[in-house]
């Protein structure tokens, strides 16, 4: 597990949402309406809406132990759980730093249909980030990532950056780990309980053990 000081990675989301507060006019007194109500049910959704298990999960792109979850693991829960309707899976962003509140717009403003396809991207990319953080090439990067996913130039990645509702929900989404606890990424959910911080979710074939299990324990 990554562990997290919620409060820093909080202020650091509520701080970016402030800045790009102000309106179209540049009046950062007044402003702009949100632009779509937020979904009853924040996250990211892959299976059927009735599926007997599901499992949230909150996380970061910049965290490892996110990746290593998302490429050794993830690719399993799809093929026997979530594409045979056993799991509905919830993603769930959960900012750690800037560089995450940043990559977490690109995905949400590629929208819903893409945003999983960028998260590749970006757990894909993740040395190259942390590479490009400390040469100062991160804005190029984030770039070049966001127009492999439909926001093409400067302008539509800085627009993207400035949208208020996209930033509220990214907040409403990280806000919702408090009823669960939640300090850590990955940090999973499953029909409402938090998982243990154990090393279930460390192999697909432990996980894969740990979700029949839960799924034995349901009345039949």
């Amino acid at each position: 597990m990554a562990l997290v000081s919620r409060p820093s990675a909080l202020v650091s989301v509520l701080a970016l949402m402030i800045a790009a507060c102000g309106n179209a006019t540049g009046d950062d007194k007044t402003p702009t309406p949100p632009e779509a109500a937020v979904p009853a049910v924040l996250g990211h959704v892959k299976g059927v809406e009735d599926a007997p298990l599901t499992v949230i999960e909150y996380a970061s792109p910049t965290c490892s132990h996110c990746k290593h979850f998302h490429d050794d693991v993830m690719p399993m829960v799809e093929e026997k759980f979530i594409s045979t309707g056993k799991v509905k899976f919830v993603f769930r962003e959960y900012p750690l730093n800037d560089i995450d509140v940043v990559a977490y717009a690109l995905a949400n403003c590629a929208g819903d249909d893409r945003f999983f396809d960028v998260l590749d991207d970006l757990f894909e990319h993740q040395d190259d980030v942390f590479e490009a953080s400390k040469d100062g090439t991160l804005e190029a990067l984030f770039q070049d990532i966001a127009g492999r996913h439909g926001i093409a130039g400067k302008e539509a990645f800085n627009a993207c950056l400035g949208n208020r509702p996209i930033r509220q929900r990214i907040a409403d989404t990280m806000m919702t780990g408090d009823s669960f606890g939640v300090r850590a990424t990955p940090t999973f959910i499953v029909n409402g309980q938090v998982k243990a911080a154990d090393g279930d979710a460390q192999s697909a074939d432990a996980f894969e053990a740990y979700l029949n299990g839960e799924l034995d324990k349901l009345p039949q």
